[in-house]
């Protein structure tokens, strides 16, 4: 993985701040006729992300089976819920190996929520499953956690949306429990997701944590 500081970086936690304000800010101002123009936009951004973070694993001579580097996602998906070990077995959060599932999790939660917001309800499921498979890897850390709750957050009111009641309790009550859990077993102000972006000089305080 390239180093916080390198210009690949950098370069990446441009494109993804750029995905940000095309979906927090700019669509708002899209067109009626083309009302999701900027989230296609992010969606490109985030698209590029993941290819860039599976080159970087390559080069890095990471674990790869083989094809093209842009599509791999992980297969078996889990239909719901968490491991029982998931806060004492896996790979550590703040490892390097922990931080890259934890990074290409994130950019597959993003474009989930994305294809959600444009209404692409099976490739958003997709890709919050490929997340929470990536995932399925680490133990629950403070590097980690927020991603660990909010994507199944999104999957619980995805399901709700399909009126599957039943399924998205499952999502919603997994996400409370890991919430409920990490506060009485660790407590720390967990790193934001958008952390995983960020150059080092733009990374959040402490106080900035406990805030958010």
């Amino acid at each position: 993985m390239a180093s916080i500081n390198s210009v690949e970086w950098r370069s990446i936690c441009e494109k993804f701040t750029n995905a940000q304000r095309l979906t927090e800010t700019e669509s708002r101002n899209d067109p009626e006729n083309d009302p999701f123009r900027s989230k296609y936009k992010a969606r490109e951004c985030l698209r590029e992300i993941y290819c860039s973070l599976k080159s970087f694993e390559a080069g890095d001579g990471e674990e790869d089976t083989g094809g093209d580097n842009c599509e791999q996602r992980p297969t078996d998906q889990p239909v719901d819920g968490q491991r029982e070990d998931a806060f004492s077995q896996g790979l550590s959060g703040d490892s390097p190996a922990g931080m890259r599932a934890a990074k290409l999790g994130a950019v597959e939660y993003y474009l989930g929520v994305n294809h959600v917001d444009t209404e692409e309800l099976p490739a958003g499921q997709e890709h919050l499953m490929n997340c929470l498979k990536m995932l399925d890897r680490c133990r629950v850390s403070s590097e980690n956690v927020s991603l660990f709750i909010h994507v199944r957050n999104q999957l619980g009111i995805l399901w709700a949306g399909r009126d599957e009641t039943e399924t998205a309790h499952g999502f919603l009550e997994t996400a409370e429990s890991i919430y409920q859990r990490y506060m009485k077993e660790d407590g720390r102000p967990p790193t934001d997701m958008t952390e995983y972006f960020s150059t080092e000089e733009n990374l959040l305080t402490h106080q900035e944590r406990i805030k958010r």
